[in-house]
């Protein structure tokens, strides 16, 4: 009688275990622990755009990342790492240029061209994860390395043409984002985020040489960078 007693109290338990374990994976979204592969894109945007960086605009970002999601004491963790490269072409503002940059000659600038401008990041940081039956609401906090690199501007006065080129960026930045991941099969997933980023970039400089200056400081130098993104990709959990 005893020992049926004790096979009853474990058969019970272990199914209370198995419920348990059931009702916390109905809150990861599909989500697993483990290594994940993030392939994304979407787009970049300048915030509060200063000196030579306010010549750009929004253009196509691209994404490269890894993250990982470990044991929790009840199936995987709330916290996980993670590691990005991003690379954003930003093309060139053209009425805000004409309207920044006066040759040395003093004429006006009628037309102006450029290659997209190339934004560099390469960040670490941690997600926080919010239990969800759906999806993964998550936050997270990067720090990393940021540059800038403008191309060369070809612009044309009423005299003939001539080029500018502004100066590079690098720094350190921080970033804060949110977003939303989905998980099936256990091995592929979708998500979409979005992020802003604060780039310490005031060791680059950003005038406009040579050939020309600035109309209404708009090259100075020592300026921050400021971006945001929107993007969206694929997850894809590796073996």
């Amino acid at each position: 009688m005893r020992s049926r007693l004790l096979l009853a109290i474990a058969v019970a338990l272990a199914a209370h275990a198995r419920v348990g374990t059931a009702q916390a994976d109905r809150f990861t979204g599909g989500l697993t622990e483990g290594d994940y592969v993030r392939i994304g894109a979407g787009v970049t945007n300048p915030v509060n755009a200063q000196g030579g960086f306010r010549d750009w605009k929004k253009g196509t970002g691209f994404t490269l990342g890894y993250q990982n999601w470990g044991a929790g004491d009840n199936g995987v963790s709330r916290l996980g790492v993670s590691l990005n490269a991003g690379y954003s072409a930003l093309p060139l503002d053209e009425a805000k240029f004409l309207a920044d940059f006066t040759p040395l000659s003093g004429e006006a600038v009628t037309k102006a061209s450029a290659g997209s401008g190339a934004l560099i990041e390469v960040n670490a940081g941690f997600n926080v994860r919010f239990p969800s039956p759906l999806v993964v609401p998550t936050i997270r906090f990067g720090v990393g390395y940021i540059g800038w690199r403008p191309k060369k501007i070809e612009y044309t006065t009423v005299s003939g043409s001539a080029t500018a080129k502004q100066q590079s960026r690098n720094g350190a930045e921080v970033s804060i984002g949110a977003g939303l991941e989905r998980h099936f099969a256990q091995r592929f997933g979708i998500f979409g985020e979005a992020n802003y980023v604060y780039g310490y970039t005031s060791l680059g400089q950003s005038s406009a040489t040579p050939g020309g200056i600035c109309a209404n400081n708009g090259c100075d130098v020592l300026k921050n960078t400021s971006v945001t993104t929107i993007r969206g990709g694929l997850l894809v959990k590796l073996p």
